[in-house]
């Protein structure tokens, strides 16, 4: 497969279908005490290890024949639930399997007691992923742009009419782009350096500039670490790298495999989220609800280059203290009107 085209394909597949990929629906079901429900839905003949959590740890586990949303649907496939009430938020944390490559977030509830009201605020942070190679995003794209692109916050752009937009959009996706394909190109070049000895080494380090930017165009024909091989020694006149993969592919195709596990798996997985606040919603960073339920989209897009954070607030009435504010109205009132009769009888 050419050096781009297998997270370039997996990209466009996760935007487009979604279809081989592994899918999870997670329902976050919160409750004025600060307790909360988690479920876990997911597609699978068998429970395996597709969750990032011990289910040992007194998980409940059933399976039913039908998904319960069409983005979780598949024909002949089991649609798995697990499921567990925790006393607050970190609780949920023990509960982790870190060894599991799985976009987990960092959780946090905070209520706030307000004497009429109670406000219930939510955040899920997915950290940016750090994995994605020596190459900064900054140096192709700007903090504004990767957000837009990435995330879909256009709080930069906001006025642009559709015709701006697709300029903008056309422009930063051909950036983003050459970033992916010099962070590849320096993957690439990471693992011969490794495999390369030390009389080599500093020639190799000195032309890794001007070799980028002489086959920066052909970069999309390369089909392998040979074909990488291959070029760096048409540039230094040699066929010593070409050999060197010849006589240590498997340890080196291993090593390219290791740096690229963490991203590869990441880029497989398609998540759902969907939170259940007490009360009425008064604030929420998405547009996508289903009766009352906030969904997200979170994909590796989302936290390729930055934080991306899923936020609600909502905000319960305290109707004792509506009942216990006007009570205590009502006995001012009878202790005013009381003492006001006492003082005209005199």
């Amino acid at each position: 497969m050419k050096l781009n085209n297998i997270i370039v394909c997996s990209i466009i597949s996760i935007a487009l279908t979604s279809c081989l990929f592994e899918k999870y629906r997670i329902i976050t079901r919160v409750d004025r005490n600060g307790s909360f429900l988690r479920e876990i839905h997911t597609i699978a003949d068998t429970i395996s290890d597709n969750f990032p959590y011990d289910l040992s740890a007194g998980w409940e586990i059933s399976q039913t024949d039908t998904a319960m949303t069409e983005r979780l649907y598949e024909k002949n496939k089991k649609n798995i639930v697990i499921s567990k009430k925790f006393n607050s938020i970190h609780e949920s944390t023990a509960d982790r399997r870190r060894e599991v490559i799985f976009p987990t977030p960092e959780e946090s509830l905070k209520k706030r007691f307000r004497w009429f009201y109670t406000y219930f605020t939510f955040t899920a942070v997915y950290p940016e992923i750090t994995e994605k190679g020596r190459v900064p995003m900054d140096q192709f794209l700007n903090r504004d742009e990767q957000k837009f692109y990435l995330q879909g916050d256009m709080t930069a752009y906001r006025g642009m009419n559709g015709a701006e937009l697709k300029e903008e959009l056309d422009d930063i996706e051909t950036r983003f782009w050459k970033w992916y394909a010099r962070s590849v190109y320096e993957k690439y070049f990471d693992v011969i350096l490794h495999f390369t000895d030390n009389g080599l080494r500093s020639q190799l380090i000195a032309v890794n500039d001007t070799v980028y930017s002489l086959n920066e165009k052909q970069i999309d024909e390369i089909s392998g670490m040979n074909d990488f091989c291959t070029m760096i020694d048409k540039y230094l006149g040699i066929d010593h790298f070409s050999g060197l993969y010849a006589e240590s592919s498997q340890e080196i195709d291993n090593m390219l495999e290791e740096k690229s596990k963490t991203i590869d798996k990441l880029i497989s997985i398609e998540i759902q989220y969907e939170l259940v606040l007490p009360g009425k919603i008064m604030a929420v960073n998405t547009d996508l609800q289903n009766d009352g339920v906030l969904v997200w989209d979170v994909t590796l897009f989302r936290f390729l280059a930055d934080d991306y954070t899923l936020t609600a607030e909502s905000r319960v009435v305290n109707i004792w203290a509506f009942v216990a504010t006007l009570l205590l109205i009502m006995f001012s009132v009878y202790c005013f009107m009381k003492t006001f009769h006492v003082s005209l009888r005199r």
